[in-house]
């Protein structure tokens, strides 16, 4: 009987098996708060999808499939996004209630990958294994990628939590975290139909050391640089204010936000005498209008004209006036000279962070909703470089790291190195802070780029090409951290294929449909 075929009578505790299987392996994959365990067990994720493929087989219907599978992976949403709700409460200011209905509804909503997975397992349960295999992990693929899309939302990718393993995820450099995720899938789904055939199983376990040896030869051929020296290297000098979210935005605690950072650098800097690096403050860090004429902005650019080095900072971004007035959540780059050397808008916004989604917009809601952010999205065209000091930075505003499309604009457009400064207080000591920071190390590897991430709580990181984190901050601590990085403008196999992967993958999905064989013993 193939390994999938449904059994004669399923009992209810065997009915339970597989569901409370997904659910685990998406929680402790993704990160957990249990303290005797690691943080994350990065290969239990590879079993979701022979899991939800093993459900989908085993329904008596398709849309049996598809509820088994949706809600067996919407339990394992709830568990890895369970934080989702303290930012919903604590930045959009909505009532706990309503921050834990929208948390669950976000869940709802990309665990419905899930169903659509099950559904599509059940659909070609009668292909042959080889056919089947890379169907569904050409699906799997296509479905992270089109829920990345659509949704706006891409924080439970495969890729990210292999990423904290990086020998796992260097064939990204060839086809992208999303279908290396469906490569994983298809390579698994073989492994698992072993007792069809030998030849599959060895075939799956041919690919796996045809890709972890890619990946050691990868790391071998480029080990770890803690501090690399030599032509196109730079020093960094990451500050963490830990800025309490509750009083940073009040006016009596401006100043102090700003002799924060003040103190924290200029103590690193004494200690690197000499050096001129690029220092970097968190998302927002200057909770003020960033003006020439602002006393605080002033403080901030004569730093940067006694270090003679470029800094980046965080803070809001005003144009306009009375109602036409739009607010910007703003990168800025000042030049060792003091003079601004340019600034990005942030394009990509948080909803109920940073902005409320068209759909919720109701008059009835609008007293809950009135502490939501008003930030416009910075325009699209204006994703150049910020320059100085022979530095392209490229950047990217807290979760924009999570979207591969943008890191890959910002390389297009010239940038040798990649920053991205973000606000993850929000967070506390859940695992959101280190799903951040790995779905952000898949971007470095994508795109052969340092990454130089600059956070106000933690977790700040220096990420070199191969997506290992060389220097790695705590959280909540009051620091500074001084490393380095290097400026590169090659290229990746990925970053000139990238456009043509999804519909190249929905042609050869269409055409295994089609032409591809079915069995008639199933």
């Amino acid at each position: 009987m193939p390994l999938f075929a449904a059994p004669p009578v399923e009992s209810p505790a065997s009915r339970l098996v597989l569901p409370l299987g997904v659910c685990i392996c998406l929680w402790l994959g993704f990160g957990h708060p249990l303290p005797l365990l690691p943080p994350a067990l990065p290969p239990l994720v590879l079993l979701v999808p022979p899991l939800l493929a093993l459900m989908g087989w085993r329904a008596a219907s398709t849309g049996a499939a598809f509820r088994r599978g949706w809600l067996s992976a919407w339990a394992g949403h709830l568990l890895a996004l369970y934080w989702l709700c303290l930012p919903i409460r604590e930045v959009g200011g909505l009532p706990w209630v309503l921050a834990v209905a929208c948390a669950a509804f976000v869940a709802l909503c990309l665990s419905s990958a899930g169903g659509l997975f099950a559904a599509a397992a059940h659909l070609l349960r009668r292909r042959s294994p080889i056919v089947l295999a890379l169907s569904l992990g050409l699906i799997w693929y296509l479905l992270e990628w089109g829920y990345a899309v659509v949704a706006g939302f891409p924080w439970l990718p495969l890729s990210g939590a292999l990423a904290a393993w990086p020998l796992l995820i260097q064939p990204a450099d060839l086809m992208g975290g999303y279908l290396l995720a469906g490569l994983w899938a298809a390579m698994l789904l073989l492994l698992f139909q072993l007792p069809q055939g030998r030849r599959y199983g060895l075939l799956a376990l041919a690919l796996m050391a045809a890709c972890l040896g890619y990946g050691g030869w990868r790391l071998a051929g480029e080990p770890a640089e803690a501090l690399p020296e030599g032509p196109g290297s730079f020093a960094v000098l990451l500050a963490e204010g830990n800025i309490d979210q509750k009083q940073k935005w009040l006016p009596a605690f401006q100043r102090a936000t700003v002799q924060t950072y003040l103190r924290l650098t200029a103590g690193m800097l004494a200690a690197h005498p000499g050096e001129h690096p690029l220092i970097i403050w968190p998302e927002t860090a200057m909770p003020f209008r960033f003006t020439p004429e602002n006393p605080l902005t002033r403080q901030v650019r004569e730093l940067a004209v006694q270090a003679q080095a470029p800094l980046l900072t965080g803070a809001p971004g005003f144009e306009g006036s009375g109602e036409a007035m739009r607010v910007y959540n703003r990168a800025y780059l000042i030049a060792p000279d003091g003079d601004l050397a340019g600034y990005y808008d942030k394009e990509h916004l948080v909803p109920f962070g940073e902005y409320v989604p068209e759909w919720l917009q109701w008059n009835f809601l609008s007293g809950l909703l009135q502490e939501v952010g008003v930030y416009t999205p910075g325009e699209q065209r204006q994703t150049a470089p910020l320059r100085s000091s022979g530095l392209e930075l490229g950047m990217l505003i807290c979760y924009e790291g999570i979207f591969p499309w943008l890191a890959q604009q910002r390389v297009r457009d010239g940038a040798n190195v990649l920053a991205d400064i973000s606000n993850d207080g929000w967070f506390g000591r859940s695992p959101a802070g280190r799903q951040h920071l790995y779905l952000t190390a898949v971007r470095a590897v994508e795109q052969n780029r340092w990454i130089l991430r600059g956070t106000n709580t933690g977790i700040s990181a220096i990420i070199d090409p191969r997506g290992r984190i060389v220097l790695r901050g705590g959280q909540f601590e009051e620091t500074a951290r001084w490393g380095r990085a290097r400026v590169l403008t090659a290229t990746t196999p990925y970053h000139a294929l990238a456009p043509w992967l999804p519909p190249g993958a929905a042609l050869l999905l269409l055409a295994l449909i089609v032409f591809g064989p079915v069995r008639r013993n199933v």
